[in-house]
């Protein structure tokens, strides 16, 4: 179901409020490219073009940059205002002191596509603002009827024609050819291992780009510890990886998954910390490293898809490369941008933008989801089995994910006695409960209350 939206305004009211636009966003575009250059420039324009921008001067300064990179030259704001000198056009765009402005405030220049998209959507606004206005008049002049339709038949495809995303979904049968032949060339490794291989086995090997696992638990059952165990895995094969901690401090994140990377208590970790990291050995050292080349960690609170996609740019920035795998810990405090319905709505909503935000990045994504209440005592306590139906009581957890697993430490039971416990301690017991391409497992794992580890379980093999 969609977010309810605010009523529209009146005709008149709409005519008398600016075009939409985002002069901010205008110049945070400008101010990027001018900071890292023509690779900028590039990203850029896979998005926008010179008519995208509402402000006369930001139009006079973006054909500057395109002509400084079509001559070969480095771009910066010397490089910048000397092309605009030269067009006659130094002034119009605003002058030298405003070129230079560009560059204050700009929080990072790898937010280049997140600006261009906004810049993007705007003028995809306005344009439908123009014609929807062309439209009402006609509407009142009293075309015929036929004419209006494919008037609005037209507004449609024009809205869907200028839209980059759109036109990247609706690939023709030769550029998907192209991409499907560049997936095969990566080879084995275009499926990212979750690391558990009960999982993997059932589900062709791992978890494709844009395909989402998500993993539905009741609290302290152990699902960001499920989450962060993928991240290890994934690193110690060489993947670049991002850990949205939503929860949680990064700090606190980093912790538990360096604790399980190295094998290490808290305790230990924060001696180890505390002293420099001089008592790891030469071993861990390399882990340690390696991790570091590997994994970004995000801990953006209450953060919308829009958020994630900023910090995606951020962690290809950093890593020096596009992450192959995205865990999001947790589905609930992940903003849908519907803030007046209710919870279920929203986390449906948000399920949703999930699956398109691994869709639009190429990216594998294990989703930590809670379940929803239950009026069983065990189950509401993460004690007993959980079901698909778990995954359908918390919202469209189920519709927007290609596989769902669910976690249950029977130890958490309540009203489980000390003989029983001691029997079942560090049991993390879970099901594949949905998989869009084979069976259904069940699996058993181990948890090292020390390390935080999570590691197969030795009797009857299972893992």
């Amino acid at each position: 179901m969609s977010p309810k939206r605010a009523p529209a305004p009146d005709p008149e009211t709409a005519a008398r409020q600016p075009p939409p636009h985002n002069l901010e966003v205008e110049r945070g575009v400008l101010g990027s490219i001018l900071l890292s250059g023509q690779a900028a420039l590039h990203q850029a324009q896979s998005i926008v073009e010179v008519s995208d921008f509402f402000s006369e001067h930001h139009r006079r300064i973006w054909t500057a940059l395109v002509a400084v990179a079509a001559g070969a030259r480095g771009i910066d704001l010397l490089t910048a205002k000397d092309e605009l000198e030269r067009r006659g056009d130094l002034e119009l765009a605003g002058g030298a002191a405003y070129i230079s402005s560009l560059v204050d405030g700009v929080p990072k220049s790898t937010n280049i596509e997140y600006y261009a998209r906004i810049v993007k959507e705007k003028a995809v606004r306005r344009a439908l603002q123009a014609r929807a206005f062309m439209m009402a008049g006609a509407c009142a002049n009293g075309h015929q009827l036929h004419e209006l339709q494919e008037e609005a038949a037209e507004l449609y495809r024009a809205s869907m024609a200028s839209d980059p995303e759109i036109r990247r979904r609706c690939a023709p049968t030769s550029v998907l050819a192209q991409e499907y032949a560049a997936s095969v060339a990566r080879g084995p490794g275009r499926r990212l291992h979750t690391g558990f291989d009960r999982i993997d086995r059932a589900i062709g090997g791992g978890i494709a780009e844009g395909e989402v696992l998500t993993v539905v638990k009741r609290p302290q059952v152990g699902g960001s510890l499920f989450g962060s165990q993928v991240i290890v895995g994934a690193s110690h094969q060489g993947e670049a990886s991002v850990f949205f901690t939503l929860e949680m401090m990064r700090e606190q994140a980093f912790e538990r998954a360096v604790g399980q990377r190295l094998g290490l208590t808290r305790i230990e970790l924060e001696h180890l910390a505390g002293d420099g990291w001089r008592g790891l050995s030469e071993l861990q050292h390399q882990q340690l490293e390696a991790f570091g080349r590997n994994v970004v960690f995000v801990d953006r609170a209450k953060s919308g898809i829009a958020d994630l996609d900023a910090s995606m740019l951020e962690a290809t920035a950093t890593l020096g490369r596009a992450p192959r795998l995205a865990v999001i810990d947790y589905l609930g405090l992940l903003s849908s941008g519907a803030k007046n319905l209710p919870l279920y709505q929203r986390v449906s909503e948000a399920a949703v933008d999930v699956k398109s935000f691994a869709k639009r990045q190429r990216v594998a994504v294990v989703l930590i989801a809670q379940a929803g209440r239950d009026p069983d005592l065990a189950r509401s306590e993460g004690a007993a089995r959980l079901g698909l139906d778990a995954a359908r009581d918390s919202g469209q957890i189920e519709e927007a994910a290609d596989f769902v697993v669910t976690l249950w430490r029977p130890e958490l039971f309540s009203q489980m006695g000390p003989p029983e416990r001691r029997e079942v301690k560090g049991q993390l017991h879970g099901a594949l409960v949905k998989n869009r391409r084979g069976p259904l497992v069940d699996f058993r794992l181990l948890l090292d209350e020390r390390t935080l580890q999570l590691r197969p379980w030795n009797q009857g093999g299972e893992s």
